[in-house]
């Protein structure tokens, strides 16, 4: 008999089922697969998570005078607490995403669904056009945001202009980078172009004279430097100050109209959440992902139809030797729209010294002086530092205000407003560039009002109620104390702010506020500051008052190496003074001093937290579970600093203690304490040495100026020849015909063979490569496309990975080298 028809309700496409794994509400069609897929996903999400956990994270049992638990051998394992990268911690989980069911039941099965796990990119809502990016970390699948195809960078027939040959070009980029001197150079011409090549060269420079001529023509590629002096008067002698600059906009200029920069140019902020089974937690990196960037896009004004766009900088200065006795003091710019990769670097779109502060020395010994001579000179010395950069950044000022209209690299119209993200500086700097009063001061901090009692407080109501400094309120603090009826009146208004009588040249830039400018410096203020010349100053007189100093040295000495941790022998024995070197010792003493010092000692559980508050802070994102954790770390090394004070006396009140108060902050505004590190401008004080020793030491700054001026001309020419060979000759950079062309211009890399991949009959050399490149690019070749083993290649690849090991992570191109003979041990 025929099969009874079962009967169906008529409303069987509104019937909906909620997937518990990844928190979606979807038709009842079809559902039972796609619940059993999600569980896969999650189970591996699981194992991979559990790995990493077990691998890397502790459970924090330590009390505060207890001894840190250790892992042989890993540095840094001190810091327990710490989650997994994207991992909220439980007691600080963000909350749940909502789910809209009625929109979910009615999305075609058709559209792409999204991951189980991806990074959510969500452009400010002035940024008209641009679109919400969705990053999925699941799968090797590209972005569902596809990024506009570059545009050609440059159609120009010589290059190398104003050289008239691309050889004249690459023996003064030689003769530059090596420093050559005039008789080296003029030597070397006159042979090159002589009896060496037989009459027989193609360059066509013949002697240092045209050789400098042409090099300083070659200066239009980059911005020049200028030359101003200014004067002041100190105790009836005036004094004149001879400094170099260079125009920051033009220099800005360059950069905004830079073709080869516009892909990757940053013009409005972002708001970025990673995403997985229902859990939203912001991420904090670059600038424009912080709070300070969306304060200043809410504020610029709607398309008009030309877009409003803050184009902020990064300033860096500070002094430092050249030679045992000479003292330079260079200023360094960072375009804080690129990346930090680009910005960090010494390339095209990295940091440019942008000219050098004017070194007032003392005419005399503070010592011999009264306390109101020694204030006179800091007045004197502060309104200097205020000159030389009311004049270096003059031609920024208005345009900060009312915006300046730019065609930028991308051939897009933009209103630019320029101005100041962040400044790095050690205090000695804050205090000059804020024309703040030093650390003896009644309130010290560049930041806020916090009195000189309370500068050891890092948590309570009584520290985060201080009022913070602003362009406003310092602005009528100066402005009272000159309407003040006698000296003694105004001194006191100055005293009860901390200030000098003395206008900021940043009072009137738009978008900048010079106290809040002051960032967080990892460099100075932790590895240098609270560890290098406090911390382990009163270790090593611990360990000398114990007799402990040979064994901690001889513990360092064995101590397991370990990639990008410096190895030390003396550890007691040698004075340090580079920061890098100080955190390495953090890194290790933690499990030295565990092992060495009697049970329960206060500098084992001081230097653990030190240790943890300072590894969460330089990390490349930061997320709400991390700040949170920072927030703990915080609290746990105030009180072992307390535990500290009161075994061995030592006196936490110092300003860069203090600025622990400020770090979180920092981050929630400027971005990760990476972006504003001192660390890369501490690069520039090696540059200018080198600079210095070729100079006759003489008005060094001026012919310090002109190097520089000569080596971005070579670098700038270099990359538009680069770029037109690129352009002229599709083949890839790596080929021989490229090489013809480019005439030893580029770089080379190692040539590859043209035979063609099944041709495996002759013999080969043991370990002969075959090729180079990654997963996608193998799979669209030519040579593959008909062959079998590589048809979806990256497909079978990625799939192969993810079911064998979970715990792998997967970046966007898999990279591979290919050999034609190799031996494989499984």
């Amino acid at each position: 008999m025929p099969r009874r028809k079962t009967q169906t309700s008529g409303n069987k496409h509104t019937s909906v089922k909620h997937c518990k794994y990844c928190d979606r509400t979807l038709p009842g069609s079809g559902f039972r697969l796609h619940e059993q897929f999600c569980k896969r996903q999650w189970d591996k999400a699981q194992f991979r998570k559990g790995h990493l956990t077990s691998a890397i994270i502790e459970t924090d049992t330590t009390d505060l005078t207890g001894n840190a638990s250790t892992l042989p051998g890993l540095p840094g394992s001190a810091i327990s607490d710490l989650p997994p990268m994207f991992a909220p911690s439980p007691e600080f989980a963000p909350e749940a995403m909502d789910v809209d069911e009625a929109f979910s039941a009615q999305l075609d099965s058709n559209l792409p669904r999204l991951p189980l796990a991806y990074i959510d990119f969500i452009p400010h809502p002035k940024d008209v056009g641009a679109s919400r990016e969705i990053t999925s970390l699941c799968d090797p699948s590209p972005s569902y945001h596809a990024n506009p195809s570059p545009r050609s960078l440059l159609d120009a027939a010589s290059p190398f202009a104003p050289w008239r040959t691309l050889s004249d070009f690459e023996y003064t980029e030689t003769a530059v980078k090596g420093v050559s001197s005039a008789n080296i150079v003029d030597a070397q011409l006159k042979g090159m172009t002589g009896r060496w090549s037989k009459q027989d060269s193609d360059i066509t420079l013949r002697n240092f004279r045209e050789f400098r001529r042409t090099l300083t023509d070659a200066h239009v590629h980059g911005v020049e430097f200028q030359s101003k002096t200014i004067k002041s008067t100190l105790w009836d002698k005036e004094y004149a100050y001879t400094f170099q600059y260079r125009d920051p906009w033009e220099w800005m200029l360059s950069l905004f109209t830079d073709p080869s920069l516009a892909s990757v140019s940053q013009w409005k902020s972002k708001s970025v959440f990673y995403c997985e089974n229902g859990v939203r937690e912001k991420l904090v990196n670059e600038p424009w992902t912080a709070d300070m960037w969306k304060m200043v896009d809410d504020e610029l004004p709607l398309p008009d139809p030309n877009p409003h766009c803050w184009a902020p900088i990064h300033i860096w200065l500070d002094k430092g030797l050249v030679t045992k006795h000479v003292k330079m003091f260079p200023i360094v710019g960072r375009p804080m729209w690129l990346p930090s990769d680009i910005r960090n670097a010494s390339g095209n779109g990295g940091g440019v010294i942008l000219g050098f502060m004017v070194m007032v020395d003392d005419p005399g010994s503070s010592d011999e002086r009264s306390a109101d001579k020694n204030y006179e000179f800091a007045q004197f010395k502060r309104e200097i530092y205020q000159t030389v950069l009311d004049t270096m950044f003059y031609s920024l000022y208005r345009r900060s205000c009312n915006g300046s209209p730019v065609t930028c690299g991308d051939s897009i119209l933009r209103i630019l407003y320029p101005g100041f993200h962040t400044e790095s500086l050690d205090f000695e700097e804050a205090w000059n560039f804020t024309a703040c009063r030093s650390n003896r001061a009644n309130f010290p901090c560049p930041r806020c009002l916090i009195p000189q009692e309370l500068l050891g407080r890092l948590t309570g109501d009584a520290v985060h109620m201080v009022p913070p400094r602003t362009s406003q309120s310092m602005r009528h603090v100066v402005d009272l104390s000159r309407r003040a009826r006698t000296a003694g009146e105004r001194e006191k208004i100055l005293k009860d702010h901390g200030l000098h009588n003395i206008v900021h040249f940043m009072w009137n830039f738009r978008f900048c506020d010079p106290y809040l400018a002051v960032a967080y410096d990892l460099l100075h203020f932790d590895e240098s500051g609270k560890w290098g010349h406090h911390g382990w100053k009163l270790v090593l007189e611990v360990l000398g008052q114990l007799k402990l100093s040979t064994d901690a040295t001889d513990r360092m000495a064995r101590f397991p190496r370990w990639r990008g941790l410096k190895h030390i022998n003396d550890l007691t024995t040698k004075d340090f003074t580079d920061g890098q070197t100080h955190l390495d010792i953090l890194k290790c003493i933690v499990f030295i001093l565990a092992e060495i010092l009697p049970a329960g000692s206060s500098l084992v559980a001081f230097a653990r937290s030190l240790l943890q508050f300072r590894i969460v802070m330089g990390m490349k994102v930061i997320t709400e579970s991390r700040k949170a954790l920072i927030a703990r770390f915080i609290a746990r090394y105030e009180r072992a600093c307390k535990a500290v004070s009161k075994e061995y006396e030592k006196n936490f009140n110092f300003p860069k203690q203090h600025f622990v108060v400020h770090a979180i902050e920092d981050i929630e505004l400027k971005g990760v304490p990476r972006n504003a590190t001192t660390r890369t401008g501490e690069g520039m004080h090696q540059e200018v040495a080198q600079h210095f020793h070729q100079t006759n030491m003489r008005n060094a700054e001026a012919q310090i100026a002109k190097r520089d001026e000569d080596q971005e001309a070579v670098a700038r020419t270099r990359l538009l020849v680069d770029d037109f060979i690129r352009q002229q000759n599709p083949l890839p950079d790596d080929t021989d015909e490229l090489y013809d062309l480019c005439k030893a211009g580029t770089q080379r890399k190692a040539p590859k063979s043209k035979i063609a991949p099944t041709n495996l009959d002759s013999h080969w050399i043991f370990g002969a490569p075959w090729d180079y490149g990654d997963s996608r690019a193998l799979t669209g070749r030519k040579n593959t496309e008909n062959d079998e083993l590589f048809r979806n290649f990256d497909v079978q690849l990625r799939q192969f990975l993810a079911d064998e090991f979970p715990e792998m992570y997967m970046s966007a191109e898999l990279s591979f080298k290919a050999s034609r003979c190799s031996t494989i041990e499984f």
